[in-house]
């Protein structure tokens, strides 16, 4: 057997790999063999650590999801006005999911496929997202700093914009352009967060 320090090293190894196979093919895209190679070890080494595929998915996409959730409620825990939770929220989810693409990528062809492969506890982990926006929406509305409006469409709209954002980036890019016109990260935050407050903010 591998000592403790090599087992963690090729788990990581693993885990990395499959993380990027995952983000570029889906569940479904993606062959245990190709995993093999990009990870150089052999389908005995990962099926030591991991009990199926299903299993390796499930641990990426937990491991993926959590990272972002756990910052964003850090961050917004950081704040005390609904105000700056709410822009505390929108940075965060940006930044982490523009420095870490494998996230939303994941995410994006999870929601393609309505979520078919998406495991349960890497659902909770959005869940805890969401329903760290809903304490902010709610929290603002008892103050009578925002109206009431439905979380989960609020969640779409950042959510899905910032990830739309990140993921659609290299297509962007590449169209070619004498002034290019896409924003850069703090300018798309500033960009979502003016449309949501403005919207929710009581006159």
């Amino acid at each position: 057997m591998l000592p403790v320090n090599e087992m963690n090293k090729t788990f990581k190894k693993i885990l990395n790999n499959a993380s990027e196979l995952f983000a570029e093919k889906g569940y479904e895209g993606t062959i245990m063999d190709e995993l093999c190679i990009r990870s150089g070890v052999n389908k005995a080494s990962i099926y030591y650590h991991f009990k199926d595929k299903s299993n390796l998915y499930e641990v990426v996409l937990t491991k993926l999801f959590s990272e972002v959730a756990d910052q964003i409620i850090v961050a917004v825990s950081s704040q005390t006005a609904p105000l700056e939770q709410l822009k505390s929220f929108i940075e965060t989810f940006a930044q982490e999911t523009y420095q870490n693409k494998q996230m939303p990528a994941t995410l994006m062809r999870e929601i393609a496929s309505g979520g078919k492969n998406m495991p349960i506890p890497a659902r909770k982990q959005m869940q805890r997202i969401l329903q760290t926006l809903s304490s902010i929406l709610k929290e603002g509305a008892e103050q009578q700093v925002f109206k009431q409006v439905d979380p989960l469409t609020t969640h779409f709209i950042i959510i899905g914009s910032l990830c739309f954002f990140s993921t659609s980036e290299p297509m962007r890019q590449a169209i070619e352009s004498e002034h290019p016109l896409d924003p850069d990260l703090n300018s798309i935050i500033a960009e979502i967060y003016s449309l949501i407050s403005s919207a929710i903010i009581l006159n």
